[in-house]
């Protein structure tokens, strides 16, 4: 076996499936169509804003018929084929393209069209190879590939509208779980800020509860079709994370930012301006959406409440607080006391 490493552009690529040097070999892909509108719209954004993909593999044999070399894509058919979909106006982008929201590649300036066909596309080239070592391969390389976290393994099962709204998300708010210390550069690049996130809009869905498999992959599975409230929890996650990065910006540095008291404060700031489901019930508040928060007060017994989890004191003032930093951080008992306190200091 021997393997060629190299680019190409987009206009080779497509250039080459015209003239079919290069098809897509279905025995190793899934059909195309996969794909909705949204995965594809950050996909050809991702290519627009010259960010770069995983590499695509293709397999090098020869054609009996043609008498030349024969390509076969053996894993990337669904980025090509969204290549091609949009070169050729197939499909328009959705509104969560910033900057190319319900463009086709008509739309775009002749600039930009340019440095679509020349964006460079890393590949590897197979040759020399039977069937047998080209599975034996990505077995290999499948292998050595580390486990998957929780949100890498929903994102790789989920293509739907729950999964890019969540994607979305993260690519708005990932620089504040960063420069406010609430996720490490570890843990963003194990997908930190999409389970973060998830779990945020578990709250909004079924209220306070555990952070659990079943209410997250629930979010994905019942909203995998369709998602209605996208423009509704996106207005309550940027009002939140404004007033974090914002006001809150001068607790950036202490335990407040721990992103279990993180989770328990946005579940506060959503209940006594938003509401959340059984709420009232949970701990008799009424929303506000007018709510003023007074940050003279809040500030302060914020930072005393981070002071005193930072210290572990159980017995002060805030003891119920610090036992409920301290252990099973994420179970439902731990979360209510969190909220309740949090949120009676909102009103403060």
């Amino acid at each position: 076996m021997h393997i060629s490493v190299g680019q190409m552009t987009i206009a080779d690529l497509v250039g080459q499936l015209e003239r079919k040097e290069l098809i897509i070999n279905r025995d190793y892909q899934r059909e195309a169509g996969v794909w909705p509108d949204s995965a594809r719209t950050y996909f050809i954004d991702t290519i627009l804003e010259g960010y770069p993909f995983p590499k695509i593999y293709l397999y090098q044999t020869f054609s009996e018929k043609t008498k030349k070399p024969l390509r076969e894509v053996v894993d990337g058919q669904q980025r090509i084929t969204t290549i091609s979909d949009f070169l050729y106006g197939k499909f328009k982008l959705t509104a969560s393209s910033k900057n190319y929201a319900r463009m086709t590649y008509l739309d775009l300036d002749e600039e930009k069209q340019q440095a679509f066909q020349m964006y460079l596309i890393e590949t590897s080239l197979i040759l020399s190879a039977t069937r047998a070592e080209l599975l034996e391969m990505f077995r290999r390389i499948n292998a050595y590939t580390a486990p998957l976290s929780a949100a890498e393994k929903r994102h790789s099962i989920y293509q739907g509208e729950m999964k890019w709204f969540i994607v979305e998300q993260a690519d708005e708010f990932s620089e504040i779980f960063e420069k406010m210390n609430i996720l490490s550069a570890k843990q963003l690049a194990r997908m930190g800020d999409a389970e973060a996130i998830a779990d945020m809009i578990a709250a909004l869905e079924y209220g306070v509860v555990p952070k659990a498999t079943k209410y997250i992959d629930g979010l994905y599975k019942n909203h995998d079709v369709t998602f209605n409230k996208a423009a509704e929890y996106h207005l309550i996650l940027k009002d939140f994370f404004d007033f974090l990065s914002g006001p809150l910006s001068v607790l950036s540095n202490t335990f407040i930012m721990k992103s279990y008291v993180i989770h328990s404060l946005f579940s506060a700031y959503t209940l006594i301006k938003y509401g959340l489901p059984v709420g009232e019930a949970n701990f008799g508040l009424q929303p506000n959406s007018r709510l003023e928060i007074n940050l003279d007060k809040v500030i302060p017994k914020l930072h005393e409440l981070a002071y005193a989890h930072e210290q572990q004191d159980e017995t002060g003032k805030y003891g119920v607080y610090v036992k409920s930093c301290l252990s099973s951080t994420t179970k439902l008992p731990q979360r209510l006391v969190r909220v309740e306190i949090l949120a009676n200091v909102l009103l403060s």
